[in-house]
């Protein structure tokens, strides 16, 4: 017989022991974008997604040799930082784009979310302010949100962040006695907007974070990914105070499924996440890093890079171009030089949120609605396209869906 109380309701009552952050905790509009691209029905703008016909075929031999020759130790426990080679192969790329990165700084992590989620472990109280970019990544805002933290949006304009809006915000919070514990910043093709940080603003960002002791937190995940422009330093770069914490992944330059990213930061935060990691999933995979090191000693990885840039920078061109052929003045656009992603704003008073369920019910068409990357649930006439993961052939019939759903918002169909 079960325990009184116990009986009843989906969760069997369950529900009543729950944590208040459990309680808390809304829907993942992460587990819907997932659920959307797994619809073959659908023309998704909406998961940022490598293209799988971009990744290597050399996978399958790298794989089936590292299980052939090191099957004991592939398939083992690995040590929670990291094994040693993996973590001086990620320093040593690190430091070839100009950053001072020791292999005692790297942890190595299940992506570059839970680096986050490990670096809100090391810093984070209830009530505790973070400063993020306006808008910002909605996997940032769910996962500093798991932690109870008080997000504090900084706006930005049509570059990106802006540093004269941080320092008064920082001040702010000083005078109101919770100074932030650090900045969460996508300063390099961001995630939404696909905007890259100028190094002017670069260099002042960091220069207000050292006026004020706030470390930044960089997440890197797309800086590799450039096929326009000139490549502009990262912040961990441009660091020489040790106020940057840096979140990378092999996610968008090698492959998801891997499941790989790291952290580089100073000695006594590195120690912390080492101690957090293991309570957490103990150890990242032992394969993955032994394919990533076997993958980046034969210079796959850079070519890996390539060729997904390459991609890259014909699907932006093909989604930009249909964007202007059919929407015209109607839409304002952003041009990434680098990422997976554009970012729209539709006229005032146009309801994406709702537009969406229209748009995936009756057009089969999807994309990421713009309140969703906002801590306020601002930006009702904004969303996110992400362009990486569609056929080139797909990418026009996917903006005239759009265009029409959007002409029958216009019209009032319901």
């Amino acid at each position: 017989m079960a325990p009184r109380g116990l009986e009843n309701g989906p969760g069997n009552g369950l529900e009543r022991l729950f944590s208040g952050r459990a309680r808390a905790a809304q829907r993942s509009e992460l587990a819907a974008l997932f659920a959307l691209a797994e619809r073959p029905d659908v023309v998704s703008f909406a998961g940022g997604f490598p293209d799988p016909a971009w990744f290597l075929p050399e996978c399958e031999q790298v794989a089936a040799r590292l299980l052939r020759e090191h099957r004991g130790s592939a398939l083992q426990y690995g040590p929670t930082p990291g094994l040693t080679a993996f973590r001086e192969y990620v320093a040593e790329r690190c430091r070839r784009q100009g950053m001072e990165v020791s292999p005692a700084e790297v942890v190595v992590t299940s992506g570059a979310l839970q680096g986050l989620d490990l670096v809100a472990k090391v810093f984070l109280e209830p009530g505790d302010p973070v400063v993020v970019e306006c808008p910002t990544y909605l996997g940032a805002i769910q996962t500093l949100s798991t932690y109870e933290a008080r997000l504090v949006e900084v706006p930005g304009d049509e570059v990106g962040l802006v540093p004269e809006a941080l320092d008064e915000t920082l001040r702010d919070l000083e005078r109101a006695g919770r100074p932030a514990k650090f900045v969460y910043v996508v300063p390099s093709f961001q995630n939404p907007t696909g905007l890259t940080l100028p190094l002017d603003r670069r260099r002042r960002l960091l220069e207000v974070a050292s006026r004020h002791g706030v470390p930044v937190v960089e997440d890197h995940a797309y800086a590799e990914l450039r096929y326009e422009g000139e490549q502009v330093p990262a912040l961990k770069a441009l660091d020489r105070e040790g106020l940057v914490i840096l979140l990378g992944t092999f996610s968008k330059i090698f492959s998801p499924g891997l499941r790989l990213g790291w952290t580089a930061a100073p000695a006594a935060v590195t120690e912390k996440i080492i101690l957090f990691k293991q309570g957490t999933d103990q150890c990242s995979s032992t394969l993955g890093q032994l394919m990533a090191l076997e993958y980046g000693r034969l210079g796959l990885v850079e070519r890996q890079i390539a060729v997904t840039t390459a991609g890259l920078r014909e699907k932006k061109r093909v989604t930009l171009e249909a964007l202007d052929r059919r929407f015209g003045p109607l839409v304002r656009r952003t041009e990434p030089e680098g990422g997976f992603y554009t970012w729209l704003s539709l006229p005032e008073g146009v309801d994406t949120v709702r537009m969406l369920e229209r748009a995936v019910r009756d057009h089969r068409v999807a994309y990421v609605a713009g309140p969703a990357f906002y801590v306020g649930r601002r930006g009702s006439n904004q969303l996110r396209l992400c362009y990486s993961l569609l056929p080139v052939g797909l990418i026009d019939e996917g903006v005239r869906r759009l265009r029409e759903c959007y002409e029958a918002k216009s019209a009032g169909v319901r």
